[in-house]
C-alpha cells in the first residue's frame, strides 16, 4: 500500500507513514510496476505526480492512477471511488474523522474512470496537510 499510494494517494502523506509493513510496501511496488506495464506511462510522469506536479496529466498518467487505485481496492472496475476502503486504509495512521472529512471533500467525478482517479488523487494530495 505504501509505494504508489505514496506515489499516488498516500504520497500526500509524504514520509509520515511508518505503520506500513515491508510486505505492504513491496505489494505497492509490485502494483506500480504492473500499472506501468499495463498503461505504458512514462515513469517521469509518475515522478512528477509523486511530488505534486499535476502537469503530468495525460491519459496514460491518469490511467496509471486508476490502475493503481483498482489494485489497491480504492476504486472498482466501473470507476467508482471506494471511499470506505480509502478511509479504512488511512485511518490506521491518521485520525478517522479527519480522514473522512478529507476523503469526502474529494468526491470528484471525471469524464471517465481514469479522469476520476486522477482528480481524486490530485484533491487528496492537495489536502494532505489536513490529516
Amino acid at each position: 500500500m505504501y509505494s504508489i499510494f505514496i506515489v499516488l494517494c498516500v504520497v500526500f502523506t509524504s514520509g509520515r507513514i511508518e505503520a506500513y509493513t515491508l510486505q505492504q510496501r513491496q505489494q505497492g511496488d509490485l502494483f506500480a510496476l504492473e500499472c506501468l506495464t499495463e498503461t505504458g506511462v512514462n515513469p517521469a510522469s509518475i515522478a512528477l505526480l509523486k511530488v505534486g506536479d499535476f502537469s503530468a496529466n495525460d491519459q496514460r498518467a491518469k490511467c496509471f492512477v486508476r490502475c493503481f487505485f483498482q489494485k489497491e481496492g480504492f476504486m472498482n472496475g466501473d470507476g467508482d471511488f471506494l471511499t470506505d476502503s480509502v478511509i479504512e486504509a488511512l485511518s490506521s495512521d491518521f485520525e478517522r474523522e479527519k480522514v473522512k472529512k478529507v476523503v469526502s471533500s474529494c468526491d470528484a467525478k471525471g469524464k471517465d474512470a481514469c479522469d476520476t482517479a486522477f482528480l481524486m488523487y490530485e484533491c487528496l494530495y492537495k489536502n494532505r496537510e489536513n490529516l
